[in-house]
């Protein structure tokens, strides 16, 4: 019977195991002292015996070998950080896999929740980066950058960067081994020297911009290389990375540290050991450093990295449900709780729910307790981080060419922050050897000059003060034809075109010149508002009087009985301009442009305007879209009076005008639509583009009345035509008779539809 049940028992233990799959977690060294937690955790959320599956755990200790657990170690499940995740991005599987709408409604949940959906999204936000838009991790934990210091040596933490740099004057009264080092940062890899630089960076309140981030940099730069001169930092504490640095500092080879919240535990029970062996060895944290000469930061704020849970393209695919359930299940609200309740007391993390580190009353207590949890951490301390600390860093400075340039600029770095404190000031190529150069500020600055310098069309550039006189001596031209069309205001020709509208379409022939120095300059706020009035005036007053003076044409040989004197007209110019400028102050009151930098290329960015809200893009596509139709109605009725009877109108020049005005439009728009095109090559083609479509207007609208005003003033023709002597009564009856007849069309419109003082 005995053995009966032994082989029950067997098969039943050898089905399992045939059937069980095992998810493979591939986790950091440090968080191998969660191993009972997690598994204790894991099995409250899910029934283990009803899921079928079980957990097995692998842990590597440096970026090397977590390259190998996503593909050596064939990895289900494992944790990332920004950084890694943007690196390994490919390997990692969606967790909207087969468009799960329960996943899908997990994050969104999660991110809506009242008291913890703000810290979330940030989170999801720092995983949200260039071009990978789809969210394929979970949220896991916050670890903040913090300073751990040494209690049991007397000096007091220090509260700056020069607080740090002073104690060098106590070196001698430190009971500290000279082959140790003060201060230990994480400065040979470049994502901690990532985090070293810009938390240091985003302690300014400033709002960053590519010159606040030179400016930050550059101090921040200064700032390390006095701690590498002053031996503060000495060269082997610039080999430790993070874990290396808790080891050293474990072994209390160091009196501060600035590492992550992630390796309190370690740090507690390392310190907790030697008090045992009866140490008075003891240490604190506090919140980093900060550069108190900053005019911006009166004190450090925290950053942090998020750590996520996500799922390798490894997985198998029929359990790959089994391994999102996983990484689901990890990162759950309630996972956290019973991580913080455990009965091992060892949880040391602090949860992307942040609201679990906050006082819980006596009340809740029953429901769920995190007095222990707060006891061992420090929650007052973390409250107090999050009161003003930064949780996207990665993501506020993610570009592919920004990362690229940051890569050069920290093998640099290295170079720079170990070579001797006597190098020159100024940089001098006589001073570099064939086998290794001299590393300055300047030129580790220098390296980074393509990307942090600011890119706009600069007044000083060839180019622009070629374009600067092209527009002067435009400008000189116009302002010389708008005097002799003042001057000489009675000339029949200038009469019949309307002087009031002509004088109207040069001053904005004038506009259109001075919009091109808009563009010259450092784009400001004041100036991106400015730009559209300035459009807008030079459309409305160049081609709506074309427009205009075309509609009269085509409205009296049409016969249609609409008023179209010269009051007329200017009230409807008055409209249509007035509309547009209507627009155009909603849109610079609600959702103003602002000057942002474009990114083209690694070596390519620049300065435009740019709408800081949607309702500013639906207001410039409708001027977009109202200005091209009427480009396309201006086509239309000087194709309609094309043939009009010419000593009556202007119809063949404004048709022209408005053609090669159309044109232009067009190929600007096709041009300034092409990638790839620098600042410079914009601003030349623009220019050129909005010169050329106001010389087409001053050629063909003003050349033939100005040659024919030069040829009456030689002559000394009258300008106005005489009337007809009592010899000639009889032939100008004639004549008029005979012009009565063959202009039937127009005769009898004259008086209400012909310009003012006209004279036929």
């Amino acid at each position: 019977m005995k053995r009966i049940i032994s082989y029950f028992v067997l098969e039943f233990v050898l089905v399992q195991c045939t059937f069980a799959y095992t998810i493979k977690l591939c986790f950091p060294e440090k968080y191998k002292k969660y191993e009972g937690p997690f598994n204790r955790a894991f099995e409250t959320v899910i029934n283990i015996n009803e899921w079928g599956n079980r957990l097995e755990y692998s842990y590597y200790q440096t970026i090397e070998d977590y390259v190998k657990s996503l593909s050596l170690y064939k990895c289900d499940v494992a944790m990332v950080e920004p950084a890694l995740y943007d690196q390994f991005y490919d390997s990692i599987t969606s967790i909207n896999y087969l468009n799960n709408k329960e996943v899908n409604q997990t994050l969104i949940d999660r991110m809506n929740d009242p008291i913890d959906g703000e810290i979330y999204s940030e989170l999801i936000k720092d995983i949200i980066i260039g071009d990978k838009v789809e969210v394929k991790a979970f949220p896991l934990f916050i670890d903040y950058g913090i300073l751990y210091y040494r209690k049991d040596i007397n000096v007091s933490p220090p509260d700056s960067w020069d607080d740090l740099k002073s104690l060098d004057e106590f070196r001698e009264d430190l009971d500290f081994s000279v082959s140790n080092t003060i201060y230990i940062g994480q400065f040979n890899e470049f994502r901690e020297f990532f985090y070293n630089l810009f938390e240091n960076v985003l302690n300014t309140r400033e709002k960053i911009n590519y010159e606040v981030v030179e400016k930050e940099t550059y101090n921040t730069i200064k700032i390390f290389k006095q701690l590498f001169d002053n031996e503060i930092i000495d060269e082997y504490a610039w080999h430790l990375n993070s874990e290396y640095g808790v080891i050293r500092f474990n072994e209390r080879k160091s009196v501060y540290m600035r590492n992550w919240s992630s390796f309190l535990y370690n740090i507690t029970t390392s310190f907790n050991r030697k008090k045992g062996k009866n140490d008075n060895a003891s240490f604190g944290i506090k919140k980093m450093l900060y550069d108190k000469h900053s005019k911006t930061a009166n004190q450090s704020r925290a950053i942090n990295k998020g750590i996520y849970i996500c799922v390798s393209t490894n997985s198998k695919s029929d359990y790959l449900d089994d391994s999102i359930l996983v990484a689901k299940t990890f990162s759950e609200k309630e996972f956290m709780k019973l991580l913080i309740e455990d009965s091992e007391n060892i949880f040391y993390d602090i949860p992307a729910y942040h609201s679990l580190i906050d006082e819980v009353s006596e009340e809740e207590k029953n429901n769920f307790n995190n007095t222990e949890y707060c006891n061992r951490i420090g929650c007052d301390f973390f409250r107090e981080l999050a009161v003003d600390h930064i949780i996207p860093t990665y993501s506020i400075f993610h570009q592919d060419e920004f990362l690229e340039k940051l890569t050069e600029f920290f093998e640099k770095a290295k170079q720079f922050f170990k070579s001797s404190n006597d190098e020159p000031d100024e940089y001098d190529s006589s001073t570099i050897s064939e086998e290794k150069e001299i590393v300055t500020i300047d030129i580790l600055m220098n390296s980074f000059a393509d990307y942090f310098k600011d890119k706009y069309v600069e007044f000083g550039s060839p180019t622009t003060i070629i374009m600067i006189i092209i527009v002067a001596i435009e400008i000189i031209i116009t302002c010389v034809v708008t005097y002799y069309l003042v001057k000489h205001r009675n000339f029949i020709e200038i009469r019949r075109s309307s002087p009031l509208f002509l004088i109207t379409m040069l001053v904005g022939i004038i506009l259109a010149f001075c919009s091109i120095l808009t563009y010259i300059g450092k784009p400001t706020k004041f100036i991106c508002i400015l730009r559209p009035y300035v459009l807008v005036f030079t459309f409305g007053l160049t081609f709506f009087s074309l427009l205009l003076k075309t509609f009269r044409i085509k409205v009296i040989f049409d016969k249609v009985n609409i008023q179209v004197k010269d009051s007329n007209l200017i009230m409807y110019l008055c409209i249509l301009l007035g509309f547009e400028l209507i627009l155009v102050t909603i849109w610079s009151i609600a959702a103003g442009m602002e000057p942002v930098v474009k990114m083209v290329s690694k070596e390519m960015h620049y300065y435009v305007c740019q709408n800081n809200k949607d309702l500013g893009k639906y207001i410039q596509t409708a001027l977009i879209v109202i200005n091209g139709l009427t480009l396309v109605y201006g086509c239309y009725l000087a194709y309609k009076v094309k043939n009009v009877y010419s000593e009556y109108n202007e119809s063949k020049v404004i048709g022209l005008s408005i053609y090669g005005i159309v044109i232009c439009m067009i190929i600007l728009m096709f041009i300034v639509n092409i990638k790839g095109l620098d600042h410079t090559t914009l601003f030349l083609i623009q220019s050129l583009m909005i010169i050329l479509s106001a010389d087409i207007i001053l050629v063909f609208m003003f050349t033939p009345k100005l040659w024919k005003l030069h040829i009456n003033i030689i002559s000394e023709i009258p300008y106005e035509k005489q009337g007809p002597t009592s010899t000639d009564k009889k032939g100008s009856n004639a004549d008029q008779e005979n012009n009565n007849n063959n202009n039937n069309n127009n005769v009898s419109l004259k008086k209400n539809a012909l310009p003012e003082g006209d004279e036929q």
